[in-house]
């Protein structure tokens, strides 16, 4: 598998060349791969840079299949936030897993029942790895929340698309 993906040097050079969307006002975004709908906003068809792409081979080895997709999330500071949510597994091949991959700061990730009597966390810490099914997303809801003391941290979702159904 080589040298681990969080020490490869070219990583963080490869993600302060990445072209950001500012669309939403929580974060910015970008997507690599096939095209992708998310939260009212398409991201089409680019590329996945060779380290991104090491990183999503690096994530088949825990999930035993590929990834085609990419969404980067960049919280520069505790003030970005994602809200209470579900991914959507619409178009996604049946079976497969969502990876997150982080990198930079430590941030909470809290996890919510669906019926709200249920709540736990997890820190996600530099070089970590959450692998999320359909099963999570069926009972539970997550957030990362707004963390003054927080540096900058960059998410890498990664999802395997249907090849028919991609961007539709």
């Amino acid at each position: 598998m080589g040298e681990p993906w969080c020490r490869r040097r070219s990583t963080s050079a490869t993600l302060t060349q990445v072209t950001w969307d500012e669309r939403m006002r929580a974060r910015r975004t970008a997507g690599f791969g096939v095209p992708y709908n998310y939260a009212g906003q398409r991201y089409d068809p680019v590329p996945m840079p060779p380290q991104i792409t090491a990183i999503a081979g690096d994530a088949r080895t825990w999930t035993g299949h590929p990834f085609n997709n990419c969404l980067a999330n960049l919280y520069e500071t505790g003030e970005n936030t994602m809200g209470f949510h579900q991914d959507s597994y619409d178009g996604l091949v049946a079976g497969s897993s969502i990876a997150i991959f982080s990198l930079g700061a430590a941030r909470r990730l809290v996890f919510r029942s669906l019926d709200r009597e249920h709540r736990t966390e997890l820190t996600l810490e530099h070089g970590s790895l959450l692998l999320m099914t359909a099963v999570t997303q069926l009972g539970w809801a997550h957030a990362v929340p707004r963390d003054p003391a927080a540096g900058c941290r960059v998410s890498l979702t990664f999802r395997w698309f249907d090849p028919q159904t991609a961007g539709a």
